[in-house]
């Protein structure tokens, strides 16, 4: 975590930037010769990262560190000792500090070697001086959870009932003691149809809709401490397993007479069970009742996903927060507010220490929130992504599963749409790291926030020539728009096609806002939630959230596609397979 309201160390003397190498040439040579002696490896480090170097590696890693570091740091006593600076940082950790020395902050001048030679430098410290050798990345071993489909006769039932997650994923931080800024919150949102060649939408003076979370995630201040907190987080105290919107694990969802759906806002649900398990996909029930005489018209089910699985230990030390592979665990979130102060001129981590955790939107702007208490700061999103590119730079897809929880080898899998299924990344989308984070901090260079080019400077964008390319966005609220590929005829886009740079234009133009041609039926409620588009399938069972395509339609598919138009039109409506489930253009 960090903000861009950046405070600079004064440059050291020349004396003290350039100190002997003292026995950094000493110390390559003595870990080389017990290289040769055969002495056992180090244990492997408890998170895996990747396969350790090879003797020739550390021997090329021990020149270039001596060539390029030894100037200013030794290794052991006397000068700028290396051992407590690099103490806990993984490779990857080490490599970004290289990538990003001199671009941001001055205490140290800019790398000027090429990314190999920065490679075989942090390999040399860490598996060599350190003896951290960090064994290859394996995927998790996941459970397949039972999915029951609920029954619907497509011949008498006269109500669908359809229900999905606005965001995908939502994520969480969950190292509440320390500091938030994703506290558990999710949504629902759900429609009601009564079948028939002229389908109706029903509203609340009709039906009431009600939620409920499975058995053993209805606790979740068993396993999360946000509670514990949440008077300094969110600013008032909450009753246990209650969001500052009011919602609890089960409850009424309620109709939004703006969209004409009904909705649950704040729903705090946790991926963590009664049992102990980690579960990110809990199966939620969602209930439609006839107003007028309290029968059950309809019931369904949909995933209310929700992750905790950001790496921050890859660059920041630590270790994750569970065994399982999932949480950021206070050493790491410790070691991230030490860095924040120390740059920032804050005092964030006595505050933790004395019971007052915050939320990072008390300071810095972010539309996800609408929280604006400090304009002059950059907005979250901006801060984040604008800092940590400058350490990141030149690096694939795979970049975002350090925070995002994409990757394959996770527990969680978030890709788990049409999309995933086809292969495609985060990038097609959103980007590489370098092209998210200036479609960002552009916006907040037009703001004139001062210190948007700082973070600018020393990026060049991937997908684009230049940064005079780049559309400035603002977060949250223009995404990539699905019609730059999915174009009004629906036609299917080719395997390169390319989203980034052609945002919506406002929040209205939403995947999960915007409804199809009739402005009746949300577009999200046919095609599930975003990165679970169906045909989905889900990392803890295929099917998992293809209840309802299953449930209406026997098939993992839009609801309606492949000729299904009998899901809404009912029987005998004499449609036809070859009409489109989109209806007509206006």
């Amino acid at each position: 975590m960090s903000t861009t309201r950046l405070s600079f160390s004064r440059s050291r003397p020349a004396s003290a930037r350039c100190a002997p190498r003292r026995r950094a040439w000493l110390s390559a040579v003595v870990f080389l010769a017990l290289l040769a002696l055969g002495l056992p490896a180090p244990a492997p480090a408890a998170h895996p990262s990747r396969p350790a170097p090879t003797k020739a590696e550390l021997a090329a890693g021990a020149t270039l560190f001596t060539a390029h570091c030894g100037p200013c740091h030794s290794v052991g006593e006397g000068g700028i000792d290396i051992m407590p600076l690099t103490a806990h940082l993984t490779r990857l950790g080490l490599e970004a500090y290289i990538e990003g020395q001199g671009l941001v902050f001055d205490h140290m001048p800019a790398f000027t070697g090429t990314r190999e030679e920065r490679d075989a430098i942090a390999a040399y410290v860490v598996a060599g001086l350190h003896g951290r050798v960090e064994p290859a990345e394996a995927a998790a071993s996941l459970p397949q959870l039972p999915v029951t489909i609920p029954p619907f006769d497509p011949a008498k039932d006269e109500y669908v009932l359809l229900t999905w997650n606005t965001l995908g994923m939502k994520c969480i931080t969950d190292c509440d003691a320390m500091y938030s800024y994703l506290p558990p919150g999710n949504a629902l949102g759900a429609v009601v149809i009564r079948r028939g060649a002229k389908p109706r939408m029903l509203g609340d003076d009709a039906v009431a809709l009600s939620y409920e979370a499975p058995e053993g995630f209805r606790q979740p201040s068993r396993h999360v401490r946000y509670w514990d907190f949440a008077a300094s987080i969110s600013g008032k105290a909450l009753p246990a397993d209650t969001s500052t919107a009011g919602a609890t694990l089960q409850g009424p969802m309620k109709w939004n007479a703006k969209t004409k759906v009904f909705d649950a806002v704040g729903i705090p649900v946790v991926p963590y069970s009664d049992d102990g398990s980690v579960n990110p996909y809990p199966l939620f029930t969602v209930r439609a009742t006839d107003k007028a005489t309290g029968k059950e018209l309809a019931a369904t089910q949909a995933v209310v996903p929700v992750g905790t699985e950001m790496s921050c230990w890859r660059c920041h030390g630590g270790t994750w927060g569970r065994s399982e592979g999932t949480g950021v665990s206070l050493e790491t979130a410790r070691a991230i507010l030490t860095v924040h102060d120390k740059r920032n001129g804050t005092e964030l981590l006595a505050g933790a220490d004395a019971g007052k955790p915050v939320l990072c939107q008390s300071c810095h702007p972010d539309p996800l929130f609408n929280a604006n208490v400090r304009p002059e700061l950059l907005s979250l999103p901006a801060a984040l992504h604008g800092f940590h590119v400058n350490y990141l730079k030149g690096r694939g897809a795979e970049t975002c599963s350090y925070c995002h929880p994409d990757s394959t080898a996770g527990l969680t899998r978030c890709l788990r749409d049409s999309h995933g299924k086809a292969g495609m990344t985060c990038t097609p989308c959103h980007g590489y790291l370098e092209d998210h984070a200036l479609s960002l901090l552009k916006k907040e260079n037009e703001k004139g926030n001062a210190r948007a080019p700082l973070l600018m400077r020393a990026v060049s964008p991937r997908l684009l020539p230049d940064v005079a390319a780049i559309n400035a966005r603002t977060p949250w609220l223009q995404e990539p728009d699905c019609l730059t590929c999915h174009t009004d005829g629906y036609t299917r886009p080719g395997a390169d096609a390319v989203a980034f740079n052609t945002w919506t234009a406002d929040s209205g133009g939403l995947y999960r806002a915007r409804k199809e041609h009739t402005g009746n039926v949300p577009c999200i409620a046919c095609h599930n939630s975003p990165h679970a588009t169906h045909p989905s399938a889900n990392p803890l069972g295929a099917d998992r959230d293809a209840v309802q395509p299953l449930q209406y339609q026997k098939l993992n598919a839009a609801i309606g596609a492949r000729g299904n138009c009998v899901v809404c039109h009912g029987p005998d409506a004499g449609l036809t397979p070859e009409m489109s489930p989109h209806h007509p253009m206006r």
